[in-house]
């Protein structure tokens, strides 16, 4: 596994960069130090949850530590964590390595001499997607998306960024059946139903209920919008769609559900997120001092007025059969979103052989665990049993 790992770093010179700031442009520059790197280590322990909760939580700088980072934590078995910074790669990017590692590995337990081939020049940027499209389609797209203006967030209790931690839920593959079966006579996705559910645990949390519609952010994977389905190469190509929904304490979750469905079916029409990060592609034309200095802007601005939209993102199925570790057997997988704090909030959403996976990174001067547990509770008793 170490050698898998390192070759990795080769096979995405990404991977084996390091993020440089300066005042005209931010850029990533190759490190000539990465057999110093702490990029993987098998650790034996009698608290394995314990290990994993502790790594996980972690800080990657990526001006200074290795963007990749994978430990196994083994007791009678074993628990590998693959970790990574988020500027370096989505989910749908972290699918990508996955395979990819996978993929090095099968190849080092057949042929221990194995050499990767180098993904160079590395296609990372949006033009992989923006090239497929004219400007009208790209306008078309910005113009019919709404929710821009945050109108609500997840309940807070301050804006601190210390005391990590998050918290796990998941959903048995024998409800996910009834879940998908529902769905399926209701014209609705499982990703629709876990949105409504997300609106109406949202809704009972609010102590004083919303009278106008309020908005879910919900990340959307660019790659979808290419003719291949596929990335150039490892990446960071997630965009945002937005939903609403008022609150009315007589609607029922059927009613709400069929009104998200028809959202979601409307915006992939617009091609979901391609004309907000057109604009966003075009705003870094600035120099990075003063792209920083806007962004920097914006978040005094969102801390001041407590108001950001709450997060709901489907990170995706991770697949038993196409990736796997020879002929090691995986019991169980899931992803673990980025930490959060005041008032940004976000769920994360991932399954593994019909089991699904609900996580809320969150820092505990922010929100408190009891606030993210009741949120989970007003969210699966929401779901069909």
């Amino acid at each position: 596994m170490r050698k898998t790992v390192r070759l990795s770093l080769d096979a995405e010179p990404i991977l084996g960069c390091k993020y440089v700031k300066h005042w005209r442009r931010a850029y990533w520059e190759r490190r000539d130090d990465l057999d110093e790197l702490d990029y993987f280590e098998l650790l034996e322990t009698q608290k394995p949850k314990e290990a994993v909760k502790q790594f996980v939580l972690s800080e990657i700088d990526p001006g200074k530590d290795s963007l990749i980072k994978i430990r196994i934590f083994r007791k009678q078995k074993d628990i590998l964590v693959i970790k990574s910074d988020h500027s370096v790669m989505d989910g749908g990017g972290f699918y990508d390595y996955l395979s990819l590692l996978c993929n090095i590995y099968n190849e080092l337990l057949k042929d221990p001499h194995y050499s990767v081939t180098v993904n160079w020049p590395p296609k990372r940027g949006l033009k992989q997607i923006f090239k497929h499209y004219s400007i009208f389609m790209k306008i078309k797209s910005l113009l019919q998306e709404r929710g821009f203006h945050p109108t609500w967030s997840f309940p807070s209790i301050g804006h601190g960024k210390e005391k990590k931690n998050y918290i796990l839920r998941t959903i048995t593959p024998e409800r996910f059946d009834h879940i998908r079966n529902y769905g399926k006579q209701h014209q609705a996705t499982i990703n629709d139903m876990l949105l409504t559910a997300s609106f109406r645990a949202l809704f009972k949390l609010q102590e004083k209920k919303p009278k106008k519609r309020m908005t879910l952010a919900v990340p959307t994977d660019l790659r979808a919008l290419v003719p291949t389905k596929k990335a150039d190469s490892v990446a960071n190509l997630v965009a945002s769609t937005f939903v609403n929904l008022k609150f009315d304490p007589h609607d029922s979750f059927d009613k709400n559900l069929q009104e998200i469905s028809k959202q979601m079916k409307k915006k992939k029409e617009i091609y979901l997120g391609l004309g907000q990060m057109f604009v966003i592609h075009n705003l870094f034309r600035f120099n990075y001092k003063m792209t920083s200095w806007g962004w920097h802007r914006i978040q005094k601005g969102l801390r001041r007025k407590n108001k950001m939209h709450p997060i709901i993102t489907n990170v995706g199925r991770i697949e038993a059969t196409e990736r796997h570790f020879g002929s090691v057997e995986i019991e169980d997988a899931h992803i673990i979103t980025p930490i959060n704090w005041a008032p940004s909030f976000s769920m994360g959403i991932s399954s593994y052989k019909k089991k699904i996976t609900l996580s809320v990174g969150f820092c505990e001067d922010s929100y408190t665990p009891a606030t993210i547990e009741k949120f989970l509770d007003l969210l699966l008793a929401e779901l069909p049993k």
